[in-house]
């Protein structure tokens, strides 16, 4: 079971290309407020700087992909010490055309950067991925792996040409520059020390990664702590006291997260009703499904059905 790809569709995370600043030149400052979702930033052209608080501007150049999976506020500028707009000015001043281009005008060499954004029903500090990363982050298009290097070249080529059916192409590679992007990061992170302890850096445990994986892929079979442990040849003992230090839970409390996003999955997206869900992801009653559904999401499960079926009429 790939585990990242199941969390994400769990969650119905879902990519949307925003727009593009282009410019020729410095001389131009763009300031981002916080978003509710993560956002993300591809340079297509050209070379930029990006700026978070206090902290000095890092140098982006063509190929570079920047994640910000809590949506934190940000600045973009030409070059270092510019003065920037709020991007709702910015837009105003330089109304998009029809491709959603900015054209900041200018004169010098062309820079050019693809921005979007991650939709999800929640918040990013309760989202299982993004609340898991890092604050920013940062792979430079020359030390991407070459399906990156790939996905990236099609974007940026994508959103450049204009022909038919290009910005659907873009927005369904979001989603997979997202997973790339993630992956390309769990690759460099030294340690969970690093990060903190969460299931996304225990993937690369394999002793711990091979029992998220079993959870995620029979979600309903009566696993214990015991028969967890058994399946990685641990003693039970151990294997608590791992999995809590590597993803930040105990082996049930994460067994529970996994079959509440699973059901939640199925309320969105199926007609099952709610007793046929309760049993799909392990509850042996709808009343025991209903009560652990509520504690997580704060709604009954009939309730939250109704509540995304109307968000998306």
């Amino acid at each position: 079971m790939d585990v990242l790809a199941d969390v994400l569709a769990a969650t119905g995370l879902k990519g949307v290309l925003l727009g593009q600043l282009r410019s020729l030149g410095s001389g131009w400052g763009c300031a981002l407020e916080q978003l509710d979702t993560a956002g993300f930033h591809l340079i297509a052209e050209g070379a930029c700087w990006l700026q978070i608080a206090d902290a000095p501007p890092m140098q982006l150049v063509s190929g570079d992909v920047v994640l910000l999976p809590r949506g934190t506020p940000h600045t973009l500028i030409g070059a270092p010490d510019e003065d920037a707009l709020p991007y709702a000015e910015l837009k105003a001043a330089h109304p998009p055309d029809r491709s959603g281009v900015l054209n900041l005008g200018g004169n010098g060499p062309v820079v050019r950067v693809v921005c979007g954004q991650f939709h999800y029903a929640g918040s990013t500090d309760g989202h299982p991925v993004l609340s898991a990363l890092p604050e920013i982050i940062h792979v430079p298009g020359m030390s991407a792996d070459p399906q990156l290097q790939g996905v990236i070249r099609i974007l940026a080529a994508e959103t450049r040409n204009g022909q038919p059916g290009s910005r659907a192409v873009a927005t369904r590679l979001t989603e997979v520059l997202f997973v790339l992007t993630v992956r390309a990061w769990l690759e460099r992170a030294d340690s969970a020390d690093e990060t903190g302890p969460s299931w996304l850096t225990a993937l690369r445990d394999p002793r711990i990664g091979t029992t998220l994986s079993l959870m995620h892929e029979e979600p309903q079979r009566d696993w214990t702590v015991a028969s967890l442990a058994h399946t990685v040849a641990m003693s039970r003992p151990a294997f608590a006291r791992q999995f809590k230090a590597v993803v930040g839970l105990t082996p049930l409390a994460y067994l529970s997260r996994v079959r509440i996003d699973l059901a939640a999955r199925l309320l969105r997206d199926t007609a099952d009703p709610v007793g046929e869900i309760a049993q799909a992801v392990g509850y042996s009653s709808e009343f025991a499904f209903s009560r652990a559904f509520s504690r997580e999401h704060g709604i009954a499960p009939g309730r939250y059905r109704r509540s995304t079926l109307a968000a998306r009429s």
